[in-house]
């Protein structure tokens, strides 16, 4: 560990001077041109040295927090180095407004939307804030979600409930329940006629069910209640097109999947419904920089549209199959260990997504035990919420993961419940 953070020390302070010198690529290259890098890598692994990973890190956590490239750092280093050259240039007339306004043609080009529907936030809850503040929600409204969201993505709908008096109502959509009809007959039969709006997450974080999106639009649609996705966990890891999917708003996260800076994040407001949703900070316009937004992180926001730009470069779809091929490959591994129930879709179901989630037994205290594996192995993984109600772990597996590392992890996991 400490020669992994020595490289990282290092790596940072080689980056500065660097940017300092001028010797970084044009921010609007394209990755798959940086330093004559090819996209291969998906047959068998992403270089790791492209990341700053401590030494011997074996890293299945992408759920929680993904790392950024160091393509990416050098991008917000660069851009940071620059503004404190200048501080003014980061506000104003000298160029601040273009250069943010590139993330957000990059974010609508990934996420299948028009630039006017796409906004730039910073983070996952900082955007569902922004659509619950918009929505303007009054004493009587109800407000569906399910009993598997995130405490991120709730606590806006929870405000409205305390201070206002809408009305929260909970459909269960309980462990093992992998059948996208059954869900679908769940939520239909939660609808009621004052249901003004159910707010939903693309995957759960619990255990990686990746729900119907595009049917529970189409039938939010039909009832005339708007359909809000928390899209933390999903965007980055699986192909998200926001218009084939139907919702009217959609949030997600720079850091986790997308591999971009702590700090940012994605919301997209369509068309249709920007009548009805109408954040406070994005009432001027929708452009980065406005009166109502104030000043924002330009080099963390400049770092995001490198991150997202190197996806691309891969494709999305690539990234998906070889999440879904690890994650799979991790389920097989797993599934014959008797000290351990698997609570996420079987590898073929439409509803399966890159993370996987198991229970463990309850004489064991999955923090406990999460922390066990980090300090004695390297294995970085994810206690499950105490609100989702079981004893869990949680494994997430991304582009930069291989699966000698899964076989490592499921190996870690047989010896430690022995």
């Amino acid at each position: 560990m400490k020669s992994g953070k020595y490289n990282r020390r290092k790596f940072l302070s080689t980056a500065a001077a660097s940017a300092a010198g001028g010797v970084f690529v044009n921010s609007t290259a394209p990755f798959s041109a940086v330093q004559g890098r090819t996209n291969s890598l998906l047959s068998s692994s992403e270089n790791k040295s492209e990341y700053l990973f401590a030494e011997n890190l074996t890293y299945l956590n992408t759920g929680t927090i993904g790392p950024c490239r160091r393509e990416t750092v050098r991008e917000s280093m660069k851009m940071w180095e620059e503004l404190e050259s200048f501080p003014v240039k980061s506000y104003g007339g000298w160029g601040a407004e273009s250069l943010a306004e590139k993330t957000r043609t990059v974010a609508a080009r990934f996420l299948g939307c028009d630039l006017s529907e796409m906004l730039i936030t910073s983070s996952t809850t900082n955007g569902m804030n922004a659509v619950a503040q918009g929505v303007r929600l009054k004493a009587g409204d109800r407000i569906l979600i399910t009993d598997q969201e995130h405490g991120g993505g709730l606590s806006c709908w929870k405000y409205y409930a305390k201070y206002y008096g809408a009305v929260i109502d909970t459909v269960a959509v309980p462990n093992g329940e992998n059948d996208a009809g059954a869900v679908l007959d769940r939520i239909k039969k939660a609808f009621t006629e004052k249901t003004r709006l159910i707010s939903v997450s693309h995957v759960f974080s619990s255990n990686g069910l990746r729900m119907p999106i595009a049917e529970i639009s189409a039938l939010a649609r039909s009832k005339g209640i708007l359909c809000i996705v928390d899209g933390a966990q999903a965007a980055g890891a699986i192909k998200v097109n926001v218009k084939e999917l139907g919702c009217h708003a959609y949030a997600t996260s720079g850091h986790k999947w997308l591999m971009g800076p702590k700090g940012t994040g994605l919301l997209y407001l369509s068309k249709d419904a920007q009548d009805v949703i109408r954040p406070m900070q994005f009432d001027e316009s929708y452009n980065t920089y406005n009166n109502g937004n104030g000043v924002v992180n330009l080099a963390c926001i400049l770092g995001l549209a490198k991150a997202i730009e190197y996806l691309e470069s891969v494709g999305i779809s690539k990234v998906e199959e070889h999440n879904l091929s690890l994650r799979n490959r991790l389920y097989e591994k797993l599934k014959d260990i008797k000290s351990i129930k698997i609570v996420s879709p079987q590898p073929g179901q439409p509803l399966v997504s890159p993370m996987l989630a198991c229970v463990l037994p309850d004489e064991v205290d999955r923090v406990a035990f999460v922390k066990m594996l980090f300090e004695k192995h390297k294995l970085s993984i994810r206690a499950t919420h105490k609100e989702f109600g079981f004893n869990g772990i949680r494994f997430c597996t991304h582009i930069f993961n291989t699966g000698k590392e899964v076989d490592f992890a499921a190996g870690v996991l047989r010896k430690e419940l022995a």
